[in-house]
């Protein structure tokens, strides 16, 4: 009786334990929450560190409506009917042994170069966009303390944590996207 008494305080003990830490796990450092949180935090602590003026309200206002304004145009879609073709041409490819994988990875290739292409030049707009709400010497001020790289970075910071909203270039789940729940392997 001992025995099973000893194994269900075990039990409950080990229950407890999952129950509080298993939700600290899901939310992670806290580093990526905080930033999706406040997009301008990385900016100001950037600001801060260089020793610069601080944004002033209407900077920040101006800045949260930039971060808006380009997430709500850039967010991340279904694929088009042009990369469902390379995705599902490619798979052939492989799948098959008798496609030609070259010229499908080339043709997948191409699509998503171009989607990462349109990606980096609506990111270029907005770090433009940005620097123009910043004053001169706030930019001197981060130039000096970090350099155009960490300038840059700052900027990305902009954009949410690893400095895009979206899935990235591969799209969701790698190069051959989300699985379907019809076309589970």
């Amino acid at each position: 009786m001992d025995r099973k008494r000893l194994l269900g305080v075990c039990a409950l003990a080990l229950a407890l334990f999952a129950l509080v830490t298993v939700p600290s796990w899901a939310q992670g450092s806290g580093r990526a929450n905080n930033t999706s949180k406040a997009p301008l935090g990385f900016l100001k602590q950037a600001l801060n560190k260089a020793g610069a003026t601080a944004l002033d309200s209407t900077q920040e206002s101006a800045l949260a409506s930039l971060i808006s304004t380009f997430r709500s145009t850039n967010q991340p879609g279904a694929p088009n009917a042009a990369e469902k073709s390379a995705r599902d041409n490619y798979a052939t490819a492989i799948l098959s042994g008798s496609g030609d994988p070259k010229a499908a990875a080339d043709q997948l290739a191409g699509v998503l170069a171009a989607r990462q292409q349109a990606r980096l030049e609506a990111e270029a707009q907005l770090h433009i966009q940005a620097l123009a709400i910043l004053r001169s010497d706030q930019i001197a001020a981060l130039q000096n303390s970090v350099g155009n790289q960490g300038v840059l970075r700052a900027l990305s910071s902009l954009l949410g944590p690893g400095g895009r909203p979206g899935p990235g270039m591969m799209g969701r789940g790698g190069p051959m996207g989300a699985r379907a729940p019809g076309n589970q392997q």
